[in-house]
């Protein structure tokens, strides 16, 4: 395997991105979004990751010349510093699912980003050409679908082990324990530890918990709640207390704060 980067990330506030966009209906069971950033955009300084069980490219574009990053799934609160006059694109994939873009195994990917020299036998350099020649978001996600599709990428939305417990697991928003997950798909814990950990680079403890950050994450974003007990309950925490230990150590803040 080539050699390549591993990039530390630093915390900082959050602010938004520039533009999102869903994919094609041939990628939507692979792809959650793409996003792009363009040397213009004001008032954006950082792209923060909260712990979740996605996997994110994330091309930095320069002129003619680019940087390739394939990140996660985060454990831990990070952002991605953004500078100015450098464009960037990203491809968030749904949570649980890595495709196999390069000789990576999941584990290397957790709470890091590893800088990728190629793509599906693309180099950097040619990959950053077409997208710098692709204006916008559209005809970015376009040539990426382009790419994947050539290369049988969509595919990979198969009914596998780990990516049918991934289902039930966001079916569930997280409520469910490893022990009844087991039996649920037929299986060993020490198999279903054993594949979470091969696919997915993290337990399916880890990942369970981080689905019931994230679904608590959207109801405090929504504001439908009047009280953090009712939260906690809801999304399957035992109590208040236990609710906010885990969220500020998974987000480095307090729930108020989110």
């Amino acid at each position: 395997m080539e050699s390549q980067k591993s990039y530390a990330l630093h915390r900082e506030n959050r602010v938004g991105l520039g533009v999102e966009c869903r994919p094609s209906s041939v990628f939507s069971g692979l792809i959650e979004k793409f996003w792009f950033s363009d040397k213009d955009t004001p008032n954006i300084k950082t792209f923060e990751i909260l712990p979740d069980g996605n996997f994110d490219l994330v091309f930095i574009l320069n002129d003619s010349r680019g940087t390739l990053l394939f990140a996660g799934p985060y454990t831990r609160m990070a952002a991605v510093p953004i500078f100015v006059g450098k464009e960037y694109f990203g491809v968030r994939f749904r949570t649980g699912k890595m495709p196999r873009l390069a000789d990576i195994q999941p584990t290397e990917l957790v709470d890091t980003m590893i800088e990728l020299p190629k793509m599906l036998g693309m180099s950097i350099d040619s990959l950053s050409e077409r997208l710098i020649s692709a204006r916008g978001i559209d005809a970015k996600r376009a040539f990426i679908e382009l790419i994947f599709q050539k290369a049988g990428i969509e595919l990979l939305e198969r009914r596998s082990l780990c990516h049918r417990c991934t289902e039930l697991i966001e079916l569930c928003k997280g409520r469910i324990k490893v022990h009844d997950l087991a039996c649920r798909v037929g299986t060993s814990m020490r198999t279903l530890e054993r594949t979470f950990l091969r696919d997915l680079g993290i337990s399916p403890k880890m990942f369970i918990r981080l689905v019931r950050f994230q679904n608590a994450v959207e109801k405090l974003k929504n504001g439908s709640y009047s009280t953090l007990t009712n939260i906690a309950y809801d999304c399957g925490y035992a109590d208040q207390s236990h609710f906010i230990k885990d969220f500020q150590e998974l987000a480095e803040r307090l729930p108020s704060a989110a």
